[in-house]
């Protein structure tokens, strides 16, 4: 790969660490968006260099992805294998978040492929779903950091009226990794605990899909 860094190069004019910082974020981070703060960068370079992109990721077991309509770019596994692994309050709020996503696609209140919610929708929306109490405010939070940097939604700002309430916004990227079979297996989640659950490539091409294991 390094003749086709330099050949790139080369015709881009550009250094070559911006190809490694680029690629390095995509393999840490699965998407990269246009619309999100530190990242419109490498999703322009992801778009304009995609063959380039696409052979590296290939030669690294990847698929990549791209949608110019919403200006999201990224990795998906092409092997059956996580790229995420995930516990089980992780994975059902995963499910919370597909289905608010669906809802307001369906109202019409999506704006590039985002939509806007709170966290306070989250909470109640995942005790009325899962019938299960929400986590400590620690425990939530570190959720949010990590499909944060998985590009699953942009955290925003607290409400003044409310400074525990923060602004959501929803990519996405939850439907890439929240299939129609996740969530039918999702839905009959029957309230055991699962040690952990696996976020893996289900066509090869564009989905991911989850596998529980049970002890």
């Amino acid at each position: 790969m390094l003749r086709e860094l330099k050949k790139v190069v080369e015709e881009s004019g550009k250094d070559a660490q911006e190809f490694q910082q680029t690629a390095n974020f995509v393999i840490a981070n699965q998407f990269a968006s246009a619309y999100k703060h530190g990242q419109r960068k490498h999703y322009l370079l992801l778009e304009s260099y995609q063959d380039y992109f696409a052979n590296l990721f290939d030669a690294l077991g990847m698929t990549l992805y791209i949608n110019e309509n919403e200006r999201l770019a990224g990795v998906l596994p092409v092997q059956k294998e996580a790229f995420v692994r995930l516990k089980t309050d992780e994975t059902l709020f995963l499910l919370v978040l597909r289905q608010i996503y669906e809802e307001k696609i369906e109202n019409f209140e999506v704006d590039n492929g985002f939509v806007a919610t709170n966290t306070h929708t989250i909470l109640d929306r995942f005790v009325q779903l899962v019938k299960r109490e929400i986590p400590n405010e620690t425990r939530f939070k570190d959720i949010l950091a990590l499909f944060s940097r998985h590009g699953i939604l942009i955290r925003g700002k607290s409400y003044e009226e409310d400074s525990k309430n923060q602004m959501i916004n929803i990519t996405p990227v939850v439907r890439l990794i929240v299939t129609e079979a996740y969530l039918r297996q999702l839905e009959s989640f029957n309230g055991t605990d699962p040690d952990e659950d696996e976020v893996a490539d289900s066509d090869a091409e564009t989905e991911t899909t989850q596998e529980t294991n049970q002890d």
